[in-house]
């Protein structure tokens, strides 16, 4: 598996978004492994992680499976997890299962009002998926350019020329190769919103990027804060749907103050 180990202390967990992978956290790993054994994979169905069990349809509940079965085997006993996007409702789900000691959820997908705005973030990620082998034909021989870099990063981030070269072309093949993507966004659909969950136990913060152009706050994340009463509401300032080139100290300050509450009294 393709994966990212390193630090020492209570375990953390990190876990990308929908057709991503482990080095979207490279800027905060310097950060977060000075006081903590950082754990960050690659997520099953995507390039890099787990292949796809054979006949199990790739699902929600399926993928907490998997890395629950992971953490299991690596010993990773209730670790803090922190997630971005698909990453952040895979960590609430697993803080539901009582996995988890703490969450940070960045910009969490999962929660929507109707069919027409789950559609609205769904249809793109299908277009790019299917489109990205000629994106990356045509992209590759000016991934140099930082114009260029922060032309195909827009969307996500507000600095996607932060990004090096050889980063975002591992990105786009993620995309195209992430083979559970069409059939994990119809069973979404199909499965509906984020059911309610309560935090009453452990310390949850729900922070959303500010330029979020992929899941925007007023359409996805008013809702996932309804869903999750008892969450702490944050904000990355000055950061886009992806905020870890954009914002990694500020979004590494807000996982480890996240951490930080775990164990003490709940008021």
């Amino acid at each position: 598996m393709d994966c990212y180990e390193g630090g020492e202390g209570s375990p953390l967990v990190l876990l990308h978004g929908l057709s991503a992978s482990w080095h979207v956290w490279r800027p905060l790993l310097s950060i977060l492994e000075r006081q903590h054994r950082v754990f960050a994979p690659t997520l099953p169905g995507h390039p890099g992680g787990a292949p796809w069990p054979a006949g199990r349809e790739a699902n929600l509940d399926a993928i907490v499976d998997v890395l629950a079965e992971d953490l299991a085997q690596r010993k990773i006993d209730r670790p803090h997890i922190a997630g971005n996007s698909l990453g952040g409702l895979l960590a609430l789900e697993l803080a539901r299962r009582g996995i988890a000691a703490s969450v940070t959820a960045l910009s969490p997908a999962g929660a929507w009002r109707s069919d027409r705005d789950y559609l609205a973030v769904a249809r793109p990620f299908r277009i790019a998926h299917a489109l990205m082998p000629l994106m990356i034909a045509a992209a590759r021989p000016l991934l140099r350019f930082s114009g260029v870099r922060r032309a195909l990063n827009a969307q996500a981030m507000v600095h996607g020329d932060r990004v090096p070269a050889g980063e975002v072309l591992r990105a786009m093949q993620s995309m195209a190769g992430t083979s559970i993507l069409p059939q994990l966004l119809t069973s979404m659909q199909r499965d509906g919103p984020i059911k309610p969950l309560a935090v009453n136990e452990i310390p949850v913060t729900i922070a959303w990027c500010e330029y979020d152009r992929v899941i925007p706050f007023e359409t996805y994340g008013a809702p996932m804060l309804e869903k999750v009463p008892g969450a702490q509401a944050e904000t990355v300032k000055g950061a886009g749907h992806v905020p870890m080139y954009d914002e990694p100290q500020q979004v590494a300050d807000m996982i480890l103050a996240t951490v930080s509450k775990a164990g003490a009294p709940r008021v």
